[in-house]
């Protein structure tokens, strides 16, 4: 059973678990890699490693948390809006208080007066909400310094263009309605590998022949982790 609220968590826990990966260790290719698995790509782009990849980032994060049907694929902030605003869920509202999981899009040539003015410019950079506690953010984003990091800002502060907020209530599922698995050949076969993982290592107990019985949620965190490195 997800919530809505451990599926907003969960794309926030990619981005943790991605923290350090830089330009400088190498390990930023990874996250351009995975970007560059989607079929179609989006606007037809396949990424480079010299490109930014701020919103590339948010993209495989998506990708990475089983999401990538609301977390709307781009590598540019701008088209990434213009997503966002054909299905109505782009935020420009000062009085809006953003939650975990929302996406942030910044432009670093706000005024000093950008509380009584309305910035209309192209966006610069993007990130997503991790944690909001009082009037601070915390945002995990990618491509900041050239490695995923976190950044802190005041809820409605400077450098705010605006949201993108993907549909999460609309992937939140209820335990009589999640989807089960009864047989390897059931399951979606981007997840077999890690299921089959997982039965080797004596985690998952089979019924017999290819007889099981996991949820969707358990395939996909699954599969998750072992990208991850975590089921070796």
């Amino acid at each position: 059973m997800a919530t809505e609220l451990e599926l907003r968590q969960r794309v926030v826990d990619v981005m943790k678990g991605w923290l350090g990966w830089s330009e400088k260790n190498g390990k930023f290719k990874a996250i351009i890699d995975l970007y560059n698995t989607q079929k179609p790509l989006p606007v037809g782009y396949k990424m480079k490693y010299t490109d930014e990849w701020c919103a590339a980032c948010v993209t495989a994060a998506g990708m990475e948390a089983g999401l990538h049907d609301i977390i709307l694929p781009e590598c540019s902030c701008s088209r990434m809006i213009a997503l966002y605003q054909k299905k109505g869920q782009w935020m420009e509202d000062d009085a809006y208080r953003p939650q975990v999981g929302d996406i942030l899009m910044y432009y670093w040539k706000d005024g000093k007066d950008f509380a009584t003015t309305d910035c209309t410019a192209p966006p610069n950079h993007v990130g997503i909400v991790g944690a909001v506690n009082g009037n601070t953010m915390t945002i995990y984003e990618g491509n900041k310094g050239e490695a995923v990091a976190r950044r802190t800002l005041a809820v409605n502060g400077r450098y705010i263009r605006g949201y993108c907020l993907p549909d999460y209530a609309s992937k939140a599922e209820s335990e009589d309605d999640m989807t089960y698995y009864k047989t390897i050949s059931d399951v979606p076969q981007d997840y077999q590998p890690s299921v089959q993982k997982l039965i080797s290592k004596g985690v998952l107990k089979g019924y017999g022949g290819d007889q099981i019985d996991v949820s969707e949620d358990f395939c996909r965190i699954a599969t998750i982790m072992d990208r991850l490195g975590l089921l070796k």
